[in-house]
């Protein structure tokens, strides 16, 4: 029997902070395990790159096709696999690691849903990293497996990413995180700093007719906030003052002060970029039962707090009755 290795990983979402990650910001975000991708590594005489059920170019008809490239894009995680092993081998020869010349076969799965601000391209980057690392022996502190999985993206395939996704999937725990750019000048990596305590009283919810990928979302951030942009650079301090507001709300289990965080968090998003109406609806559906919401990442999925039962239990009709789907997620703690 052929031997084997696998990388796991879980999608991500933003509590407090987002966007701000790219731009010297600081966010608060975690993985949960309700859905995962993983990456399968096996001695094979060559090395071989397979497509993941995404990446097949046969549909039964029109519609399937449609479909499929409504729903997923026009990339499935094929290039994300390859542009992985590219970067791995560069940075193993940079740092002089010598590696086996065993062939494999390298192939993913995952049910994470796509293109709704959950990191799911990242879940299948940093699962290939850890399925490398255990393959060949190399060990990468959480702070490395963040950099190389934003380095994939960035670098290799260049879509505008910050660290944040990464980060929280290599740490596999609750994340405060810091990327003050004086940090970063004597250092390869932000301040990052995982929450201790559990968090409580979260949902994440979406719809499966609001995907939309994070390049379209983000695609002229980054042009404002290198000019200079006022109204940008007030939007990242507010989000900083937030972030900071938040952890200390979090330490005193003050649940208005995190809902009311987690409210102006979205709204000044909703004043500094034209979203989608159907997922300022979402949030907006959300918030009537009494709970807070935002985005997790780039939108599609929201995130927010309830204050109790009562709350919960208006939340989950308000959303089922519209058809949006609805989770309490299984928030990953490591040891």
């Amino acid at each position: 029997m052929a031997q084997g290795v696998l990388g796991v990983a879980y999608p991500r979402a933003a509590l407090i902070g987002n966007p701000s990650d790219g731009f010297g910001g600081m966010t608060i975000a975690f993985v949960f395990s309700d859905f995962h991708a993983e990456v399968r590594m096996e001695e094979h005489d060559s090395i071989e790159v397979l497509p993941g059920k995404v990446d097949h170019l046969a549909w039964n008809n029109l519609d399937a096709f449609q479909t499929s490239v409504n729903s997923m894009g026009y990339y499935g995680g094929l290039r994300l696999l390859k542009a992985t092993l590219l970067v791995f081998v560069n940075h193993c020869r940079q740092q002089g690691i010598q590696l086996h010349s065993r062939g494999f076969k390298l192939s993913y799965t995952t049910d994470i849903p796509v293109l709704l601000g959950l990191s799911g391209s990242s879940a299948i980057i940093s699962a290939c990293l850890r399925a490398l690392g255990t393959w060949y022996g190399v060990k990468m502190e959480p702070w490395q497996l963040a950099n190389l999985a934003w380095q994939v993206e960035t670098e290799q395939l260049h879509i505008p990413a910050g660290l944040q996704d990464r980060v929280a999937q290599a740490y596999n725990h609750p994340v405060f995180m810091d990327f003050d750019q004086g940090h970063f000048n004597a250092n390869p990596y932000g301040k990052y700093e995982k929450l201790k305590g559990p968090l409580k009283n979260i949902y994440i919810a979406y719809s499966d007719t609001l995907a939309e990928g994070s390049e379209k979302t983000h695609s002229n951030l980054r042009e404002r906030f290198n000019n200079g942009e006022t109204k940008m650079l007030e939007a990242i301090e507010s989000w900083k003052s937030l972030t900071m507001k938040f952890r200390d709300a979090l330490e005193a289990e003050d649940i208005n002060t995190m809902n009311d965080c987690i409210n102006s968090n979205f709204d000044i998003r909703n004043q500094l970029v034209t979203l989608h109406p159907k997922q300022i609806e979402l949030v907006m559906l959300a918030r009537k039962s009494g709970a807070s919401a935002k985005f997790c990442g780039s939108g599609g999925a929201i995130i927010g707090m309830y204050k109790d039962q009562q709350t919960l239990t208006k939340l989950k009709q308000e959303l089922t009755e519209a058809g949006v789907n609805i989770l309490l997620p299984q928030i990953v703690y490591s040891s």
